[in-house]
Order: C-alpha cells, then sequence, then structure tokens
C-alpha cells in the first residue's frame, strides 16, 4: 500500500501505449478537454482495471476491518463474563474500583467497536457502487440497509455501564405455590445477557475469511449462476465439506454460552434457588437435557429469562438433531463405486437364484409328469399320491420364487441409475449428438464441392464434345 501512494502511478491496461494510471490519493488533473465538466473530480475511476484495482483493496481494508470489530466485541465480551465472576464470587463489589475499570474497559472497547463497524459500512457501500458502476454513493443508501445498520449498532452499543444501579423483575418458586414474586437484581444482568449477540460477527469473519468468497473465479461462476456468496452459502459449503467440525463447534458454543446465561438469570434469586442455580455444573446439566429432549425435571428455572433460554436451547435441539441425523445418514450412504460393486454382487446372486429355481421348476415338472403318467395306467398308492401333491407344491412355490426373484432384478435395476447418472448419460448424448451434426455438415459441405466438381467436369466435357464436332 505505501508503494501505491509513494508512486504517481500504476499503469493498469496496455502494454504499448501510455495508458492511462491510478493514483489512490490525487484526482487526475483535468485536460482541457473537460475543463467544463464540474462532476470530473467525482470521477476517479474511468476504466475497468482501476475499479478492479479499488474493489480488491476495499475488499481487504473491509476484511480487516470486520477482524478488528470481532476482537473489539470478543474484548468486551470477556471483560463483562470476568467482572461477573468475580462479583459473583464476592472477589470485588459493584461499588470498588476494579469493578469500575473492568466496566470502563467494556464501554471504551464497545465503542471502538461501533466505530470500527461504522467504518466498515461506510467500505460497504463504496464497494457496492464500485461493484453496480454508481457515481453516487446515495444510491446505495436504501431503507433495509439503514435498518440493519441501525439494529446492529443498537446489539453493539447494548453493554453494562460502570455503577452500581438496580432493576426488578418477574421470578416464581418452582417447588412451592407458584406465586410469581419481583426480586431485584443489579441492571448489569440486564445489560449483559444481549452482548452475547455480538457473536454475530463471528459468522460475518468466517464469511469474509472463507475461501469461495476470496476467489474471484468462484465468485463469477457464482454470478453466471445467479448465486449470492453470503453466509448461508459459506455454510452450506462448510456443511459439505467439514460437516463434523461444522456441527461440533456450533453444538459446543451455543452450550457453553446458554449454560453461563442461564446460571446469570438464575443466580440472583433468593434462597436455595440461588445456590442451586449459582453452580455452572447444574446450569450446564439443565442446558444438557434440555437440549437433548429429556427433560428430568429435577432442576428447573424460575426467572422468565431461563425459561426464554431453556426454551431456546431445545429449539436448537431439535435442529441440530436434524443436522446430525442428515450427515449420519450421508456418511452411511455408499459412494457411486461401492453402489456398483453392491449392485453387481447383488445382480450375480440374483442370477444364480434364478438359474437354480428354474433347474427346480424343470426338475419338478418333470416329476410331476412321470406320476401323472403312472395315474393314467393304475391307481396310485397312497404315498405317491402325496408325493404327486408334494412336487405340485413346490413347482407352485419354485414359480413364485422365478417371479420375485424378476422383481428383485427390476427393481435393482431401477435403483441403478441415480439422477446424477441420467444427467451424465444425457451429457454424454448430446455432446455426441452435437458432434454428429458437425460431421452431418462437413459431409453436406463435401457433397456440395463433390457436386460443384463433377458440375464442372460435366461442363468441360460438353464444350470438348462440342469442339470435336466442329468441322
Amino acid at each position: 500500500m505505501s508503494s501505491l501512494v509513494e508512486d504517481p502511478g500504476i499503469p493498469l491496461i496496455g502494454i504499448t501505449h501510455s495508458p492511462p494510471l491510478y493514483t489512490p490519493t490525487a484526482t487526475p488533473t483535468p485536460t482541457p478537454t473537460t475543463t467544463h465538466d464540474p462532476d470530473q473530480h467525482a470521477r476517479r475511476f474511468v476504466t475497468v482495471g482501476s475499479r478492479l484495482v479499488r474493489r480488491k483493496e476495499l475488499y481487504v481494508k473491509r476484511k480487516r476491518l470486520c477482524d478488528v470489530s470481532l476482537a473489539l466485541a470478543l474484548t468486551g465480551v470477556l471483560l463483562m463474563v470476568l467482572e461477573t465472576e468475580l462479583v459473583a464470587h464476592d472477589v470485588v463489589s459493584r461499588a470498588d474500583v476494579s469493578s469500575f475499570l473492568l466496566k470502563l474497559g467494556v464501554t471504551l472497547s464497545t465503542a471502538g467497536c461501533v466505530a470500527v463497524t461504522a467504518w466498515y459500512h461506510v467500505l460497504d457501500v463504496r464497494l457496492f457502487t464500485i461493484n453496480n458502476s454508481m457515481e453516487d454513493w446515495r444510491l446505495a443508501i436504501t431503507p433495509r440497509r439503514l435498518a440493519a445498520m441501525a439494529v446492529e449498532m443498537a446489539v453493539l452499543l447494548v453493554h453494562p455501564v460502570p455503577g452500581d444501579f438496580h432493576v426488578s423483575w418477574m421470578t416464581m418458586d418452582s417447588d412451592g405455590d407458584l406465586s410469581a414474586r419481583r426480586v431485584s437484581i443489579p441492571l448489569d444482568v440486564v445489560l449483559s445477557l444481549p452482548m452475547f449477540l455480538r457473536l454475530y460477527l463471528v459468522l460475518r469473519c468466517i464469511m469474509l475469511h472463507s475461501r469461495l468468497y476470496q476467489d474471484a473465479s468462484s465468485q463469477s461462476l457464482g454470478a453466471l449462476n445467479r448465486i449470492h456468496f453470503n453466509f448461508r452459502f459459506i455454510f452450506k459449503s462448510m456443511m459439505a465439506l467439514y460437516p463434523d467440525y461444522a456441527i461440533g463447534a456450533l453444538v459446543l458454543s451455543f452450550f457453553l454460552i446458554a449454560s453461563w446465561t442461564l446460571r446469570l438469570c438464575e443466580m440472583n434469586n433468593d434462597g436455595d434457588h440461588a445456590r442451586v442455580h449459582g453452580n455452572f455444573l447444574n446450569s450446564m446439566w439443565v442446558i444438557a437435557i434440555t437440549f437433548l429432549t429429556v427433560g428430568y425435571g429435577d432442576i428447573v428455572p424460575n426467572t422468565l429469562c431461563g425459561r426464554g433460554i431453556a426454551v431456546v436451547s431445545g429449539m436448537m435441539g431439535a435442529g441440530c438433531t436434524a443436522l446430525v441425523v442428515a450427515v449420519l445418514a450421508r456418511k452411511i450412504e455408499l459412494s457411486r463405486a461401492e453402489k456398483y460393486v453392491h449392485d453387481f454382487v447383488l445382480e450375480v446372486d440374483l442370477d444364480k437364484q434364478l438359474r437354480h429355481q428354474a433347474a427346480s421348476v424343470v426338475k419338478r415338472a418333470w416329476r410331476i409328469y412321470q406320476l401323472t403318467k403312472l395315474r393314467h395306467k393304475a391307481a396310485l398308492s397312497q404315498a405317491q399320491d402325496r408325493q404327486l401333491l408334494k412336487q405340485q407344491s413346490d413347482l407352485l412355490r419354485a414359480i413364485y420364487a422365478i417371479r420375485e426373484i424378476k422383481n428383485a432384478q427390476r427393481r435393482l435395476s431401477d435403483n441403478a441409475l441415480s439422477m446424477l447418472d441420467v444427467h451424465k448419460a444425457q451429457r454424454e448424448i448430446a455432446v455426441q449428438l452435437d458432434s454428429l451434426h458437425c460431421q452431418q455438415r462437413s459431409l453436406e459441405g463435401k457433397v456440395n464441392g463433390l457436386g460443384e466438381k463433377m458440375a464442372i467436369i460435366y461442363n468441360k466435357l460438353c464444350s470438348l464434345e462440342r469442339a470435336g464436332r466442329r468441322p
């Protein structure tokens, strides 16, 4: 970046003539033909190359700002957790200087995070104008973008303020008469819970650092196929490549955060409930049995905040269970090569069974023919009559077995072709048809050329014949 600022310009296009230069800091000097244009100073990027260079610079700067904002957000969350744990274990009180300094650090990190995030959105607007070839940045400011920025700033601004303030909320005794009552709790509890919403910056950072998002060829291919490279697409690609790591990280992070927030909601109750829920292991136990949809009920949340966290844990547990089932179903599914081998072995086995049952049909039919012939000649004994019935029954079972084997072979042949194989076969047929069309056109051209040459030869022969007839 320093070389770009120090040099007068970097040629972007052309190698045999004087190309336009890109200067990051200084505006281009107006020429006599553009002196009457009032918007000349606003048009810094007049070539495709300069726009691409500026676009790449904005991508790098935006990624760095996202990293800085994430670091500041995590710093504020860690300081908040540290101050809360020190107060909960009676190491410091909220009126001490140590608590004030920790909260001041949270406030400073929050201010820095808000400023960096605001600058991130400024670069995002500039990047949007460059991608859409806009001259005025105000065209990129839409009500939806403004609403998203306002919500993001509101989420980042919530944090515990320095001081000792108290509010009251509703709670009830789950083991008693279920009567609701109000308890006084510190304001820090209410302001600390929304701070975990800052972790959405982790998702943004994962998206910006993704290889698919940074690759220009992937972006171009996605634009051609109308695919937006947002976090949803990146998460799907991660689930396709690393499903075990993605699900493990998601479950572990949610489990720890939900356990700590449940403890924070429940540890300010009166009596034994504060002692029970003040233990982090008990909160982890409640989240675990709720996440796994077991619900023993030995420890239950009393506050509305804790019950809301339990509801969210149950919903996340159902979603993660569905993800695990989908991943396991895909893992135990046979690959294409394994499926071919498996189908080949089944087909060979069905062929053997078919030949065996066909031989059994011939054998039983021949035996029935012999016994029936003896019946016409003389009366059969009781043992021979039972044998005839047994052979007829075996013949019917063999015929039924042949029908079942043929049905199994038909189902195997139907399942052998997947949609991918059908698409591949269709593509190969389309390529072969295109090749045949090209050959047909080439053959038609050769035939037409041969016809023209035959016409020329015929004309020459006619001229020679007329010349020979002359006296």
